[in-house]
């Protein structure tokens, strides 16, 4: 049962939506049968994990419905599906409680549908002061404005002569509006994407969109013309482009929705992240500053904030040695992770602290008999003891030892990819090569970073970095 759609569903469940959830099942108007609610009662009790033998199937038949005699497993697999079918009606359910735009629009269409036109007249009202109230101006807005308007001219009340009736207007000025907003978003992605690849897009009437951005319409849409900005960034790669688009996006009085700022920042971070990799080490600086802007405005946060950017921040202030900055972020930024992967990440980022301050003792100490949930903060922490091998004198036996037992988890360890275990073995087969040159003279400067181009690896401008310092031409 494990493995099931049903128990995959309740894994989406928080905890705090159990009992509403439990409640909604009960409900005789969603639900009249009384056996879904005896194997909800029963499976909720292993929620969010759902890892235990009792939740074999044939378990649970004879424990929950210990008067099947026969066909028990048929039985119990309607129930579930049953069951599974009520969780995607609460997540509905949910979703239109959250959603206030959705819910008027499924009360204009209600009304319409009944032909209760005083009642459609009065929705219509507060739904436009709703809209009205909302300081947020991105593609959501157009788009209810929009869907707005066409209810409106659609209802068949609608005297569509008249000469005074703006609706049909209102509607076409927001979906033009939605349209380019919307279209310049997805246009940016796919110019960024093909700034890695070597296949390029066709995308239909881009460069007149782009032409016509200056049209009364758009011109003073803040939105539209920072997301064509970031569309000519990616075209041109143009340091002047890159300092207008962070002037608009910077500039005060924007509305838009969290989610749509971060696009924003996140597209511009993009950019200076590529050309970073470059090899314009100049942005580096330009991508602290974003993630520190980001901080600053509260965008990171909805709720908790990701693991994977709070790493890499820290990652990106220990490169520029900003340790007392970092330091404090930890302190400060540690708690709005989730639970479950709070104190790893907290681990893993102080030893990343600790080694750009080459306290190399401090990062092993930190390390030591650390059992990592995430594979990949695993698999890092031993790339990291590597290296602290490598920087100290005296551990040669425990380097080996280190490569050895990460070679060994590497390949042993189902979850870790196919690419993954790929350059995690190469570091380790690449690490050695470096350590026995430091030490036994066994290769030169020019070999061992001809084989570093040829052979991809973590950590390559660490790596590049140690052979031109510690290693000589033969």
């Amino acid at each position: 049962m494990q493995k099931s759609k049903l128990i995959d569903k309740l894994r989406l469940v928080e905890r705090d939506e159990m009992r509403d959830l439990g409640k909604f099942v009960e409900s005789p108007f969603f639900n009249k049968d009384e056996k879904v609610v005896k194997l909800f009662d029963y499976l909720k009790k292993y929620h969010p994990v759902f890892d235990n033998k009792k939740l074999d199937r044939e378990y649970v038949a004879k424990k929950v419905f210990p008067e099947w005699k026969d066909n028990a497993y048929k039985k119990l697999s309607h129930i579930m599906s049953r069951l599974s079918q009520l969780v995607d009606d609460y997540f509905v359910w949910k979703e239109t409680e959250y959603d206030n735009f959705e819910r008027y629009h499924a009360l204009l269409k209600a009304y319409k549908r009944r032909k209760g036109d005083w009642f459609f007249d009065s929705a219509v009202g507060d739904f436009r002061k709703h809209l009205d109230k909302q300081p947020e101006r991105g593609t959501d807005y157009y788009f209810h404005q929009y869907r707005l308007n066409e209810e409106i001219y659609t209802h068949t009340a609608t005297e569509r002569v008249q000469t005074d009736i703006d609706s049909l207007g209102n509607a076409i000025d927001n979906l033009d509006l939605f349209y380019f907003a919307k279209k310049f978003m997805y246009c940016s992605e796919v110019r960024f994407r093909e700034l890695y690849l070597a296949e390029k897009s066709e995308l239909v009437l881009l460069d007149e969109m782009l032409g016509g951005i200056k049209h009364p319409l758009l011109k003073d849409n803040h939105f539209i013309q920072i997301f064509a900005t970031i569309v000519q960034l990616y075209q041109t790669r143009d340091k002047t482009v890159y300092e207008k688009l962070k002037t608009f996006i910077r500039e005060g009085g924007i509305k838009v929705s969290t989610a749509e700022r971060m696009d924003m920042i996140n597209m511009a971070n993009n950019f200076c992240i590529l050309e970073y990799n470059r090899g314009q080490i100049s942005y580096l600086e330009e991508i602290f500053d974003w993630n520190e802007y980001g901080l600053q405005e509260n965008i990171w946060i909805v709720g908790h904030m990701d693991h994977a950017l709070y790493f890499n921040i820290v990652s990106i202030a220990c490169a520029l040695q900003k340790f007392e900055w970092t330091s404090d972020f930890i302190s400060k930024y540690t708690q709005y992770l989730r639970d479950e992967v709070q104190e790893n990440t907290r681990i893993m980022a102080k030893s990343q602290l600790e080694f750009a301050m080459q306290d190399f003792e401090a990062t092993l100490e930190l390390l030591r008999d650390v059992e990592f949930v995430d594979v990949q903060y695993s698999l890092r922490a031993k790339a990291y003891q590597l290296k602290c091998y490598y920087e100290l004198d005296g551990y040669e036996v425990l380097f080996y030892d280190a490569c050895n037992a990460f070679a060994q988890y590497c390949r042993r360890n189902k979850v870790i990819g196919e690419q993954a275990r790929k350059i995690n073995l190469n570091f380790i087969s690449m690490i050695k090569k470096l350590y026995q040159a430091k030490y036994q003279r066994t290769e030169g400067q020019e070999s061992l970073i001809k084989r570093l181009e040829d052979t991809p690896i973590p950590f390559s401008r660490w790596y590049r970095e140690k052979v031109e310092a510690d290693i000589k031409d033969k």
